[in-house]
């Protein structure tokens, strides 16, 4: 049997790159009945390894797909320069974007994921996002025991990943809260319903994602599980910013941009957000040239979230797994 089949309860953790993703949000969600996935974006090797060996069992690691080495870095110097008045105000200076590995340790973090596979306690699931693994790097981790999951935001990318072996396909909505899973840095994201793509892939291996709050995605035909993000963002569990959970108790409206990265994501709305929405699509390097920034006040942080914002509970996790299948709401504390 495999993943879908084993859980009890058809809800997973989302990834959660830059923090929100613990092994203690994992361990919790799975003992509620579902499953959780460890985000080793932006992790290195190391890192990674210490937090698969804290969760110990039965989880998901979720990998960055290389990003293509852009041709010019011209467009990265200029959104700086343009944004120098906010660098200055906030007292810091832009990170090194030139040095970024755009390929966010892959080979290593694929090395480890297969070898603590065979050795009995490595991940069940890898589930690869921003671009698809070769078929070749598929069978190697299937080989060695693992499930490979897709995240995709489009009809033609879970064709596509169909077509290179994948087990099962994670099917993202424009509702999604942080980056949107395409294949490449500067494609314009559909804004096909979620609920119009499942529909367009009857008969696959489906997980829905993107801003579900409710167990409502489940009855969709073909639908076998649901991925949450937003929802778990104030579990007691998930490590979370402190400046990032005042935001989250605060919010209503969402908005996507490139402003803090160089990929669409969509999070809570902000001037900062609004105003630089244009930045140039060359990801990770903005990224990394943001990452002084966004760590130096409030105003310029980056809070992701999907469209379902307003109805994030501050709750132990397990209970927010209950709010999400429609169990009891009174034991949570709805912020």
């Amino acid at each position: 049997m495999g993943v879908l089949d084993e859980m009890t309860v058809p809800v997973i953790a989302a990834p959660m790159a830059g923090g929100p993703s613990t092994p203690e949000l994992v361990a919790a969600v799975a003992a509620a009945g579902g499953f959780g996935f460890l985000a080793a974006g932006y992790l290195s090797s190391t890192q990674l390894e210490a937090k698969m060996r804290a969760v110990g069992r039965w989880y998901g690691v979720n990998l960055f797909a290389p990003q293509a080495e852009p041709e010019d870095l011209g467009p990265v110097a200029e959104y700086a320069q343009r944004l120098a008045e906010e660098f200055e105000k906030a007292g810091v200076g832009p990170g090194d974007y030139r040095t970024v590995d755009p390929t966010d340790g892959w080979a290593e973090k694929l090395d480890l994921v297969c070898e603590a596979a065979r050795d009995g306690w490595g991940p069940a699931v890898v589930s690869v996002t921003f671009g698809l693994p070769s078929v070749a790097e598929i069978r190697r981790l299937q080989e060695a025991g693992i499930e490979v999951w897709a995240s995709v935001a489009s009809v033609a990318a879970a064709r596509e990943a169909v077509g290179r072996g994948v087990d099962t396909l994670v099917v993202q909505g424009p509702e999604a809260g942080g980056h949107r899973a395409t294949l490449t840095v500067a494609e314009t994201p559909s804004e096909m319903p979620l609920r119009d793509m499942i529909a367009e892939l009857s008969g696959l291996s489906l997980v829905a994602a993107g801003g579900i709050m409710d167990a409502e995605p489940l009855s969709w035909p073909g639908v076998r599980a649901i991925a949450c993000g937003t929802a778990f963002l104030l579990a007691d569990e998930a490590g979370t910013g402190a400046v990032q959970r005042e935001a989250l108790k605060r919010a209503r409206k969402t908005a996507t941009t490139r402003a803090y990265s160089g990929r669409v994501a969509r999070g809570v709305e902000t001037k900062f957000l609004a105003d630089n929405v244009d930045a140039p699509a060359v990801y990770p390097h903005v990224n990394a040239m943001m990452g002084p920034l966004r760590a130096a006040a409030p105003e310029y942080a980056a809070t992701w979230a999907g469209t379902g914002v307003g109805r994030i509970v501050q709750a132990p996790a397990a209970e927010i797994v209950a709010r999400i299948m429609g169990g009891s709401e009174s034991q949570s504390s709805e912020v």
